[in-house]
């Protein structure tokens, strides 16, 4: 049983879903109709933009930080994030008047930098991939006594994000494919173990960057490999995973039925439909699912998909500046 194997229950997710209820919203799972037609499938897309902070990443956030105990959480919390988990955290770190610093690369949009200063955080720019801003925020929480709040390998943090999965599933018992992104693997191992707990027969499939796949390359090679951290229009996708990966490594492995690599090109047009066609903003790692959905052959997907949309921290110029060089 998924119990067994990777110690994150269906129970863990259900006991998130009630901790993070009144800081994480339950979203809109809301159905496309362009993609519906061009797909003949009928595609649901679970609309995590609409969270607070504007994509999932509160979810697992919420549930980490709420179940510290309460002097670790006095003392302040510590993280590294390429832009949403760092927001996640300052929001929640906000609301519960604590202490928290965010590690973050050279390569993170100025965008989501500022939108984390907004929130009270102490920003740190270290380093030119997430492992270098890791060691930082490690480095930082030992000597100054935080606690470190992991972006994905931590069971409260795949909890926390599963509980999409269970919402979907509770709103529309139908669904038959899950369309999810896959960077660090917390949201789609935390999806993954919600979903194929309810219905073992559920198909999942990942959509992740062309370039810097960390979980995608690791899970090709059978190990985890080192991957670089390039410069993308999905910047909250590409990045490498840490050696001592505990949980999302595996998970995915076991559980992602098929990971696909989607290219910025696609991406770029992805991110038009979205805002043309759907009426969403979406920054590229939120879109990827879109992206995918605009290539992917009909049969490989069931009648009924759901697709994780999430992240509209990106520059409105930037949306404005696609819609007029990218066609879709």
């Amino acid at each position: 049983m998924i119990e067994k194997q990777y110690g994150i229950t269906l129970s863990d997710i259900l006991k998130a879903h009630q901790k993070i209820s009144g800081i994480a919203f339950n979203t809109p799972l809301k159905q496309s109709f362009e993609l519906s037609a061009k797909l003949n499938r009928n595609i649901w897309l679970k609309l995590e933009n609409m969270q607070p902070t504007g994509a999932f990443k509160i979810r697992g956030a919420a549930n980490k930080i709420l179940s510290l105990d309460e002097k670790f959480r006095s003392n302040g919390v510590i993280t590294t994030s390429s832009g949403n988990h760092g927001r996640a955290v300052a929001y929640l770190a906000a609301k519960l008047n604590i202490p928290a610093t965010v590690c973050m690369t050279e390569i993170v949009p100025q965008e989501k930098v500022e939108k984390i200063k907004m929130l009270g955080a102490n920003v740190i720019i270290h380093g030119t991939n997430q492992d270098q801003a890791s060691e930082k925020a490690l480095t930082l929480a030992q000597k100054e006594g935080l606690t470190f709040v992991p972006p994905f390998d931590d069971p409260h943090i795949i909890a926390g994000q599963g509980t999409i999965g269970l919402e979907i599933i509770e709103e529309n018992q139908d669904i038959d494919t899950l369309v999810v992104q896959v960077s660090g693997g917390g949201l789609m191992s935390g999806i993954a173990i919600a979903a194929k707990s309810i219905n073992p027969k559920i198909k999942i499939i990942g959509v992740t960057s062309e370039k810097g796949a960390a979980i995608y390359e690791s899970i090709k090679a059978g190990k985890i490999v080192t991957v670089d951290e390039p410069v993308s229009l999905a910047d909250a996708l590409p990045g490498p995973i840490p050696k001592d990966n505990q949980y999302t490594f595996q998970i995915c492995r076991d559980l992602v039925d098929e990971i696909i690599p989607v290219s910025d090109d696609l991406i770029a047009k992805a991110m038009v439909h979205a805002f043309k066609k759907e009426k969403l903003v979406l920054e590229g790692g939120g879109a990827a699912s879109i992206a995918l959905l605009m290539t992917i052959p009909p049969e490989k997907l069931g009648k009924n998909v759901a697709a994780i949309c999430s992240g509209d921290n990106v520059n409105p110029e930037k949306i404005l500046e696609l819609t007029k060089t990218v066609e879709i």
